[in-house]
């Protein structure tokens, strides 16, 4: 490829729709459920199947797909990788730094969502697996290199905006 065609990051540029590059466009989905004895929670994530970041944990989450309003996706990204049934998307955050994601300028679309806490689910799509895990633990256990992404930093700040126990 020619110089011109490489970003500084080292990746390709994407096609050029009239005169403008378009990053691509992502939704995630934060998912907890609270303990029914006391006030700590659990989170729902995944570990990813697929490169990159093959193995660490990640939010249920993925591409928007054309015509489609983020808040769907990120309910149909939840099912796809999760085999749950999701509502009540309330938007958390948008994060879009050019080197979060090593193939692409990616965006994503952070929400909170609700979902029934006994519901059953499983792995699907690019999910090796899907599991809920105590909040506190992953918390006190995990860095950012155990996360896909920038996945821990926007738990973190989740945490610190969105709960008083966890």
């Amino acid at each position: 490829m020619d110089k011109e065609e490489i970003d500084e990051y080292g990746r390709p540029y994407p096609p050029k729709c009239g005169k403008y590059r378009i990053p691509h466009v992502a939704a995630d989905a934060i998912v907890l459920r609270k303990h029914a004895e006391d006030d700590y929670h659990d989170i729902l994530l995944i570990t990813r199947g697929i490169e990159p970041s093959k193995g660490c944990l990640a939010f249920p989450g993925g591409h928007i797909d054309y015509n489609e309003a983020p808040e769907h996706a990120c309910i149909r990204e939840l099912e796809e990788e999760c085999g749950i049934k999701g509502t009540e998307p309330e938007l958390f955050t948008v994060r879009g730094e050019a080197t979060r994601d090593p193939r692409k300028h990616m965006i994503t679309i952070v929400y909170s969502v609700t979902v029934d806490p006994d519901a059953e689910y499983k792995a699907g799509d690019d999910a090796a697996t899907a599991e809920w895990y105590n909040l506190k633990e992953i918390v006190d256990n995990k860095t950012e290199k155990d996360f896909a992404f920038d996945h821990h930093s926007i738990l973190t700040e989740f945490i610190s905006k969105k709960l008083t126990v966890y």
